[in-house]
């Protein structure tokens, strides 16, 4: 059997959770299901450029993993393409048996498709959705149709789906994300205090991580810093980059920033993206994760601060609490005391903090990447089979 995987998400430099989710299982579905030929297919349009060099867009183990198929077209000409007429096909492009869609919405094909769908935010959120994103959400409804099989990272997202999409529950399996703990360990004091000292953090503090994008509920999360006791409030890390797809994000962390009292501002630092490296020093050295998010597919930082060994502050709703499983302090994210009162019982209560700090490694230890690409390629056989 070959397999096609869509593996444009993973090609980004700027990689944000579905970029890492697909690119793991690149380099591990062969290795779960070595009698499959696995074949990474992406774009690259800058090869079109006069005297442009072609540069390797994925950084994927040599020997053993899949075999890469690219494709020198300009990614925007390909989404037009694709979104009005359903071409080009992939199989005018790449020989397979079956297509893996790790991101929604994958490319034009008749061959049987597996589709992963990692949240519904754009449905049960609309208002976090910018307009570009619901317009190129809504193929998700036809790709849902064609698929074969539906991959949902959680069982929140599977009840969604049923819910919102009435995609049948037969058709829906649920596979987890993973988290690399070979990667996300506890970084060394030296390495944690080399990155404080680059990203300009004197002290202890907080972290809030991921995409700037209005679900994560920064503005909530700033609202309730600034109500905790001035004598226990560390400095808040905001690290994460700007998503091109919802602009809006910026400008609502901009003015959250603004609305604060400058002695209170002046202790929150914005780091922007940060390399994985610095993603697990940044972890490690936190007094914890707060990720008050309106709603998550899954959560995946969640899990990288417990395999850190960082307590977490996060939400009782959407797939978190799923996630969590009773190793983080849950709190009502629409509510900026709940989530102040939160942060403080971390804070101040020494038995919860060695609690979740005990607790949360072996939590994260039961998620793995091989897992979910032993179950993605059970998936794709049985998605095989069907359409064959």
């Amino acid at each position: 059997m070959r397999v096609a995987v869509d593996a444009r998400p993973a090609a980004f430099s700027d990689k944000t959770g579905i970029g890492y989710y697909t690119w793991h299982l690149l380099r591990e579905l062969p290795r779960a299901d070595p009698q499959t030929r696995y074949v990474a297919w992406y774009l690259r349009g800058r090869d079109l450029l006069p005297g442009g060099r072609p540069a390797p867009e994925l950084d994927l183990p040599s020997g053993g993993g899949p075999a890469e198929r690219w494709t020198p077209f300009p990614s925007r000409l390909f989404e037009r393409l694709s979104q009005r007429f359903d071409v080009p096909r992939l199989e005018w492009l790449v020989r397979f048996d079956v297509l893996f869609g790790p991101n929604f919405v994958p490319p034009p094909t008749r061959k049987p498709v597996v589709v992963t769908v990692h949240d519904l935010a754009f449905k049960r959120y609309p208002d976090t959705a910018p307009h570009g994103t619901r317009r190129w959400l809504r193929q998700l409804e036809a790709a849902l149709r064609r698929a074969t099989c539906v991959i949902a990272v959680s069982q929140s997202t599977k009840r969604d789906l049923i819910e919102l999409l009435a995609v049948p529950e037969q058709r829906v399996t649920v596979i987890p994300h993973g988290v690399d703990m070979d990667v996300f360990r506890p970084a060394p004091a030296q390495v944690i205090g080399e990155a404080r000292a680059r990203l300009g953090i004197d002290g202890p503090y907080l972290l809030a991580l991921g995409g700037i994008e209005p679900r994560k509920n920064l503005s909530g999360l700033l609202s309730a810093y600034a109500r905790l006791a001035a004598d226990i409030r560390p400095a808040l890390v905001i690290a994460g980059g700007g998503v091109e797809w919802n602009p809006e994000g910026r400008v609502l962390l901009r003015e959250a920033l603004e609305a604060l009292e400058p002695s209170v501002r002046r202790h929150v630092v914005t780091t922007g993206y940060v390399t994985e490296g610095d993603k697990v020093a940044l972890l490690t050295g936190a007094e914890a994760l707060v990720y008050p998010s309106l709603y998550e597919g899954f959560g995946l930082p969640v899990l990288e601060a417990m395999a850190c060994g960082t307590p977490v502050v996060t939400s009782n709703v959407s797939a978190l609490p799923e996630v969590a499983g009773g190793a983080a302090v849950l709190v009502d994210p629409s509510d900026p005391e709940s989530i102040a009162e939160g942060i403080s019982r971390v804070l101040t209560d020494g038995s919860v903090r060695d609690r979740l700090q005990k607790v949360g490694p072996a939590r994260a230890a039961r998620f793995t990447w091989s897992e979910t690409a032993r179950r993605t390629a059970e998936v794709l056989h049985a998605a095989a089979a069907h359409g064959g």
